[in-house]
């Protein structure tokens, strides 16, 4: 046996799955899955992806290579980058001839959203618009050349809304986010999401757009898998902007509103 069989026969019997049920999931047949374990062949480099991802460990974990954990401090990072955009807010627009000034108007525009409540927009004077909302973030909208209008009858825009409205959709970009599940098979990712139409599943994520469909010769036999082609940053872009979209549905006039004058700063 291989250490790849042997590590996927370990993950499988971890997940208290029998080799027919993972064989189900990858979109080929029982015997591959045995040969793989017992070392008789080694899944395809192709596949290898497929297969780290669904039970959600690194390709280099599927050949026992030992990996170090990156440490990351997500809430030091966090507040480093809010903390840039401020200053950027304020050098964009309100000026400042010394570096003194833009620290005091950075410093108080902090003091403006430290509740977590409060809102901060701004709008230029050609339009576009930068909205803050700490904790959640910041987002930079430019005005369309069409007009605002546009967004609302831009036909890719509403084509998008309405895989988003889908249930099942949601629940497998959620899976697929939260698991970093970037490279699946519809069976598997039905079976992750508790996703019962599978047809209907694969057709959204078609209309997406977001995914390549690629196909694989095993055994005889071609298996279909899916790859997150469009980075995994641009889903957590839309979900940031369906985010801040709620927070304008949701609006209420207790924030604090900047223009783009220079001579402008009141709460």
């Amino acid at each position: 046996m291989t250490i790849i069989g042997e590590t996927i026969a370990r993950l499988r019997k971890e997940r208290s799955m029998t080799q027919e049920q993972l064989a189900e999931c990858m979109g080929v047949t029982a015997q591959t899955i045995s040969k793989w374990e017992n070392g008789t062949t080694c899944p395809d480099v192709m596949l290898l992806p497929v297969l780290a991802d669904f039970f959600g460990v690194t390709v280099d974990d599927l050949y026992g290579r030992i990996t170090e954990e990156k440490l990351i401090y997500q809430d030091e990072a966090a507040e480093a980058a809010m903390e840039q955009m401020r200053r950027i807010i304020v050098r964009c627009f309100y000026g400042g001839n010394s570096k003194a000034d833009v620290d005091e108007l950075a410093e108080e525009l902090r003091h403006s959203l430290k509740d977590g409540v409060s809102r901060s927009v701004i709008e230029s004077s050609n339009g576009s618009v930068l909205y803050m909302r700490q904790p959640i973030g910041t987002m930079a909208i430019k005005r369309p050349e069409q007009g605002w209008n546009s967004l609302f009858t831009n036909e890719n825009n509403r084509k998008m809304l309405q895989i988003l409205a889908d249930e099942d959709f949601r629940k497998a970009m959620a899976v697929i986010l939260k698991k970093r599940m970037l490279t699946f098979t519809l069976p598997a990712l039905c079976k992750t999401a508790d996703v019962e139409n599978s047809l209907h599943l694969e057709q959204m994520v078609k209309e997406s757009g977001l995914f390549a469909c690629k196909t694989l010769a095993i055994d005889e036999s071609t298996l279909t898998y899916y790859e997150l082609t469009q980075a995994e940053q641009k889903m957590y872009l839309l979900l940031a902007a369906l985010l801040f979209a709620q927070e304008y549905a949701e609006y209420k006039p207790q924030h604090h509103y900047f223009s783009g004058n220079t001579n402008y700063f009141t709460p």
